[in-house]
């Protein structure tokens, strides 16, 4: 049985190996035109790009491992099923669950380094990537204005954008807050805006239109004083020593698991302390409520990253219980159709998983089910999948349709083509058969 072991996880190398190369070529060709402009609008040279590629590689292979490890396994269970050889093998009782187990095993092998890889160096990889692009950002601040996010990186000011055109630096819906002794000073609200970058290292000059001024005496809460505007200039300013120690302002894809558990109980302390706190004014209610709506946020998209590297490692093993017995079942409807259907299913799963992380940081799904609920369908529909398989299924109704020779007007294209002569041979032999 070892030889037969190893023969069948022979098969998965070959596959395993080209669907990750493939698949991460790809998606670095996707970002070469972000890369390119760098060189071209930036004049960042080609080293430091390649820098910035070495940085990037590791958060790819995050995504192509899985990948390369469900077209591994269908194409080699494929290639077994149409040589007869698992035929072959369940004569000699061997069965389908005995092939899997070893396929299995060294899918979870895979799925414990992948964890140490995406919480080890996926993080440390991102951080740097980040400093670098932080620092070719330098010689334009205004790059790192982003739009749905407290920014922070200005001294005495908090920014937030509603939408933003990273092309043009045109903003919508600005909103600026100003503090002072830890107290909020004023609030600034724009319908418009745009960056009037100046050629200044760490400034960033913002002009706001059709907006208004809300400001309250520090010294009596009572005294409020709003001013419209048609047009404003605010200067921000860079803090230095933040700039210059970047490397320690850490997201949660620059963070260990370890490290993002420690960010959420001091979230939840800062929740606790600033729903305590009360506030004299409206400005300073809302103030509140945006930030701990801003701090919960926080804390959901630190729980859901947590939950996602130990997702992401896991469903190297359940794509496994989907690739093995699709590959089996695979050859009544042609290796085309069983190939362009797992990649397609892959896709949807990924896109599960993106628009799962999306309902968990909002709060809409608890954080755990939103990055766990497609390994959970994935492992069901691959258990069935399996046990259906190991019964002596031939093939899924699905695959015979996704069969595009099957498909009626591919087939009437493929009779049209074909010479008069042989449609008049084949109408011929055609009316010799009924007489």
């Amino acid at each position: 049985m070892k030889i037969l072991y190893r023969y069948v996880l022979g098969e998965h190398v070959g596959p395993f190996v080209f669907a990750i190369f493939t698949a991460t070529l790809v998606l670095l060709l996707a970002r070469i035109f972000k890369m390119m402009e760098l060189i071209i609008s930036k004049g960042v040279d080609v080293l430091t790009v390649g820098e910035l590629f070495s940085y990037f590689l590791p958060s790819l292979l995050a995504m192509t491992v899985p990948m390369g490890v469900m077209v591994a396994s269908l194409m080699a269970f494929g290639r077994l099923s149409a040589d007869n050889e698992i035929t072959a093998l369940r004569g000699a009782g061997v069965s389908l669950y005995r092939l899997i187990w070893p396929v299995l095993v060294a899918g979870l092998v895979i799925a414990a380094g992948m964890y140490l890889f995406i919480d080890r160096v996926v993080p440390e990889s991102n951080l740097r990537f980040k400093d670098l692009m932080l620092s070719i950002g330098m010689k334009r601040p205004d790059l790192e204005l982003k739009e749905r996010v407290f920014i922070q990186d200005f001294p005495g000011y908090e920014l937030y954008i509603e939408e933003m055109d990273d092309r043009t630096g045109e903003m919508h819906n600005v909103t600026i807050f100003q503090m002072e002794g830890g107290r909020l000073k004023s609030t600034i609200v724009a319908d418009r805006g745009k960056v009037a970058s100046r050629n200044v290292r760490g400034v960033v000059v913002l002009e706001l239109y059709d907006g208004e001024m809300h400001e309250v005496s520090p010294d009596n809460p009572d005294t409020y004083r709003r001013l419209r505007f048609d047009r404003q200039t605010v200067n921000l300013e860079f803090d230095s020593e933040l700039v210059r120690t970047a490397h320690a302002a850490k997201g949660d894809r620059e963070m260990t698991t370890a490290e993002m558990r420690d960010a959420v109980a001091k979230l939840d302390e800062g929740i606790a302390m600033t729903a305590a706190e009360p506030a004299a004014t409206y400005i300073e209610e809302k103030y509140q409520f945006q930030q701990i709506e801003m701090l919960t946020r926080r804390k959901n998209e630190y729980l859901v990253e947590v939950y996602k590297k130990t997702a992401i490692p896991f469903a190297c093993a359940a794509l496994i219980l989907v690739g093995a017995p699709l590959g089996v079942v695979v050859r009544g409807a042609g290796k085309g159709a069983g190939f362009s259907f797992s990649i397609g299913f892959f896709l949807v799963y990924y896109i599960m998983l993106l628009a799962g992380e999306a309902f968990g940081d909002r709060d809409m799904i608890p954080p755990f089910l939103a990055m766990w609920l497609p390994n959970i369908l994935l492992t069901a529909l691959g258990v069935w999948l399996l046990i259906r398989a190991a019964h002596g299924m031939v093939t899924l109704p699905a695959l015979r349709f996704l069969d595009v020779r099957r498909w009626p007007l591919v087939r009437t294209i493929l009779r049209k083509r074909k010479p008069r002569w042989a449609r008049e041979e084949e109408a011929r032999m055609a009316e010799e058969s009924r007489r």
